[in-house]
């Protein structure tokens, strides 16, 4: 049949976008044959569920199967965690395996920070001396280079995390400038499944970390 385009729709999911086209219903029941020539009810192949933000998926799906049982009725209930498995559990992996190489990167740094720190010491042993024989005492000369460490550590943590928030929100910029100097897409949408990085600031985590 022949139809007129009257608008565009993007879901930002390339999967979805390149398979999905949307008509009158009664209009491709009618092409498909999906009336009943007797009864006049027309079928569907599927029917999708949008909920609310925060919903448990699982608890919905439950409580659909309870009230269509598999033995009673020929209907498949997944929710789309169920539908995108395998994507999903190849994403978890990615996060855990980031996770790990992020861990050992911050061991690096750690040790080379205590080396640093360590030949700080072993250079001012002199004057470590010199402050025990005026009657300095253990606790205060420790102090000294423990005040010293907090504050470094103080300093680059909040230059860092600074740093790092500025970065998420202008992620896309820059990840558009490096795309213009580079030629092509950092993440391919027919990939990645986005059309810009999706970014989420979890005011907790960014404490933690």
């Amino acid at each position: 049949d022949t139809f007129t385009i009257v608008d565009f729709y993007e879901s930002k999911m390339s999967e979805y976008d390149s398979m999905f086209a949307f008509m009158p219903i009664e209009t491709l029941q009618q092409m498909r044959g999906m009336v009943d020539p007797v009864t006049g009810v027309p079928s569907v192949t599927s029917i999708q569920l949008k909920l609310r933000p925060g919903v448990d998926l699982n608890k919905a799906r439950d409580k659909l199967l309870a009230h269509f049982p598999a033995d009673q009725y020929a209907y498949r209930i997944e929710t789309l965690r169920d539908l995108q498995g395998p994507l999903l559990a190849a994403v978890q992996m990615e996060t855990t395996i980031l996770n790990i190489l992020l861990f050992l990167i911050i061991a690096v740094a750690g040790f080379g920070i205590l080396a640093t720190f360590f030949m700080i010491v072993v250079e001012k042993t002199r004057d470590i001396g010199i402050l025990k024989a005026l009657g300095a005492p253990s606790s205060g000369v420790l102090s000294i280079f423990l005040n010293y460490g907090l504050s470094l550590g103080v300093l680059g943590s909040s230059m860092g995390m600074v740093l790092g928030l500025i970065f998420v929100a202008f992620i896309n910029q820059i990840a558009g400038v490096v795309e213009s100097i580079i030629g092509h897409e950092l993440f391919d949408p027919t990939v990645y499944y986005f059309q810009k990085i999706p970014t989420i600031v979890n005011p907790a985590m960014v404490a933690w970390v």
